[in-house]
């Protein structure tokens, strides 16, 4: 069973409309589960889980639950560490069961970000750097198997990535199915082979998914996102001058 946002929704796992089988599907067919269900979400956000998935997967009784969450609490107005650590503590807490496994993936750098300019940048790898901390916190004294999304990442490059920088592309699914795969071996049996991520999108496949996906994205942020990155980065802007301009103290 999955649970969480568009990572184990599986967006990213297509060069067309964005959205394909994902790294929780590729690991339930490796494994030859004999049922997979994927109550991930589009836009989900920590605070989503217990309203609105958590009761449909008690509900599913499975004997592995696969999460990714956090990504879209970071791209929020309103982000805050502790509400992470919170909602996805309480779920997990209703999750836990004896011979249940839970894998669940922390964050990388959201790639897109590093073609705003550094101060934006390092904003967002601050923010995303708290998410994860929120994460490990959550996880502490569990028996969760934890994967650093960030590690992975780091191992396949660039080509991580899917065409929007912000979801894994069909590679970077397979290279979290497949660290996923080694987290349970010692309880699991490959039963078949994870499929090819196919050829790489063309320049028209490019352009389509930008302009009927990412484009719409970006308006939509616009409304809550982009003008809080604003502030935020002004402010530091303002914090920096302010130090430089504080008179020193001789020792």
């Amino acid at each position: 069973m999955a649970l969480g946002d568009s990572i184990t929704l599986g967006v990213g796992d297509s060069t067309q409309a964005g959205v394909g089988a994902g790294w929780a599907a590729h690991l339930a067919h490796a494994v030859g589960a004999s049922e997979f269900v994927n109550f991930a979400a589009n836009g989900a956000r920590a605070r989503d889980l217990a309203a609105t998935q958590i009761p449909s997967a008690l509900m599913a009784r499975p004997d592995i639950v696969l999460m990714t969450v956090g990504g879209n609490d970071v791209l929020r107005g309103d982000f805050c560490p502790a509400e992470i650590t919170a909602h996805l503590k309480d779920a997990l807490e209703r999750l836990e069961r004896p011979g249940r496994e839970i894998v669940m993936i922390g964050l990388d750098s959201i790639a897109a970000f590093s073609v705003l300019g550094r101060r934006i940048s390092t904003v967002m790898g601050r923010r995303i750097g708290l998410a994860n901390a929120a994460i490990v916190a959550a996880v502490a004294g569990t028996r969760v198997h934890l994967i650093d999304g960030a590690e992975v990442f780091g191992r396949l490059g660039d080509i991580a990535w899917h065409i929007d920088r912000i979801h894994p592309s069909p590679e970077g699914h397979r290279a979290l199915t497949v660290e996923a795969l080694n987290r349970l071996s010692h309880q699991l049996v490959q039963a078949a082979p994870i499929s090819d991520a196919g050829p790489a999108p063309s320049l028209i496949s490019r352009a389509w998914w930008m302009t009927h996906n990412g484009v719409p994205w970006v308006a939509k942020r616009s409304r809550d996102l982009l003008p809080q990155m604003a502030r935020v980065v002004t402010h530091e802007l303002l914090e920096e001058r302010r130090s430089k301009a504080r008179p020193t103290v001789p020792a």
